[in-house]
């Protein structure tokens, strides 16, 4: 039997840390999340966020949790298929397990309207913000009025100087808007199983401490629902919402767009353009670093839709650096890559020589995986990757 304990509410340099133990036969971990002071009044009182901050982890040791204090009932109830689906996906990683509490109640709360969101300053949260926010391409936007600014995430948690610059640009981003900006700083990704696993039910968690201010949490969408032959991404359609309780529904957001759709529409938002930032590999956390994989294929992105490229990116990519590029993912070339040149195909761009490099890269990373999947594949790879390292000069190196 594993445990989940919530601690006190205690005051650390202007925030609340709220902090929750869990404790099982292999395993033990205490969870925090810290939130402005200033924000007291507004955080929920039962245990639903930590045991969604702590659900994979409890999932992953495999034991039944007893949960000491109040759960919503509805909350236990969808977790039940949530755990269904990550225990058929990846089974040898997580296993079904029975979660009771002290108390299982729906708590009570006053009447709300408004939602709120985690957002990053990348394209996903950019299109999600924008579009409810000016009611574009929706008929239906949702009332958000409030964001979430994650410490921990993807600038960690020692970098603090980076998070208070990618504050600072955020929160001029979302004033254009309307929409206030919340701080949260937590430990979840550092002691989470998987973080790809993981991500969906780490924003979740934060998002529900806010459920007696807010009405409803959203969460963009990276992956288009045309892209899910494997839905094992962290955060995706079929199990974010089975992260919802009555009280605080999880609302899974513009899955039905492609990356290039929404980078069309937010290239109308001067603010959000001026700060988009999209990396989360390079040094300095608070701005993209124009030569990481991610980088290059947004900036690809917007060169293919015959739009400029956003001050955020401090420079362009050479068809040299695309030659360089890899070995990407099957994954990373269909949803991303593979609608690139679409794009500048049909804009007439097939023949740059930019896009010939990119062919050529796409060809090489699949050349690579076919030698990755064989005994004597993988020792021709080695023998490549070492001819290289030692041949320096690009003339020299051998070519797929």
């Amino acid at each position: 039997m594993a445990d989940l304990w919530i601690e006190d509410r205690k005051r650390i340099n202007g925030t609340i840390e709220l902090a929750a133990r869990f404790e099982s036969q292999n395993i033990h971990q205490r969870l925090w999340y810290r939130v402005e002071a200033s924000r007291e009044n507004e955080l929920c009182s039962n245990a639903d966020p930590f045991v969604l901050g702590i659900l994979q982890i409890a999932m992953n040791a495999g034991e039944p949790l007893q949960v000491h204090a109040q759960v919503s009932p509805s909350l236990l109830r969808n977790l039940e298929d949530f755990q269904r689906a990550w225990a058929i996906w990846i089974p040898e990683k997580y296993k079904i397990i029975e979660i009771r509490a002290d108390e299982e109640q729906e708590p009570e709360l006053p009447d709300r309207t408004a939602a709120i969101m985690c957002f990053s300053g990348g394209v996903d949260s950019c299109f999600t913000a924008f579009r409810h926010a000016k009611g574009v391409l929706t008929r239906f936007p949702q009332p958000l009025k409030t964001a979430v600014l994650v410490h921990g995430f993807d600038i960690p948690l020692d970098q603090t100087e980076y998070y208070e610059s990618a504050y600072k640009k955020v929160e001029y981003q979302l004033n254009s808007l309307d929409i206030k900006l919340y701080r949260v700083a937590t430990n979840f990704k550092e002691i989470s199983v998987f973080w790809p696993h993981a991500y969906g039910t780490g924003l979740a968690s934060i998002l529900s401490f806010f459920k007696k201010q807010y009405s409803k949490g959203l969460i963009a969408q990276t992956v288009p629902y045309s892209s899910y032959k494997n839905l094992t991404e962290g955060s995706n359609p079929m199990t974010d919402p089975l992260l919802s309780s009555n009280s605080f529904p999880i609302i899974t957001d513009a899955g039905g767009f492609q990356r290039s759709e929404k980078i069309q529409v937010i290239s109308q938002w001067l603010e959000g353009m001026k700060h988009l930032r999209v990396c989360w590999e390079g040094e300095e956390k608070d701005k993209n670093c124009c030569n990481c994989e991610k980088c290059i294929r947004n900036i690809l992105t917007f060169r293919a839709l015959g739009l400029p490229i956003p001050s955020a990116f401090s420079k362009d990519v050479d068809d040299d650096r695309i030659l360089r590029l890899g070995p990407l993912k099957e994954f990373t070339i269909s949803i991303g890559y593979n609608v690139i040149l679409d794009i500048a195909k049909k804009n007439g761009m097939e023949d740059d020589s930019w896009v010939k490099a990119l062919k050529k890269s796409i060809h090489r990373s699949r050349e690579i995986r076919k030698l990755e999947l064989t005994r004597k594949g993988k020792f021709k790879l080695w023998v490549i990757r070492r001819f290289n390292k030692v041949w320096r000069h690009p003339g020299s190196r051998i070519k797929f």
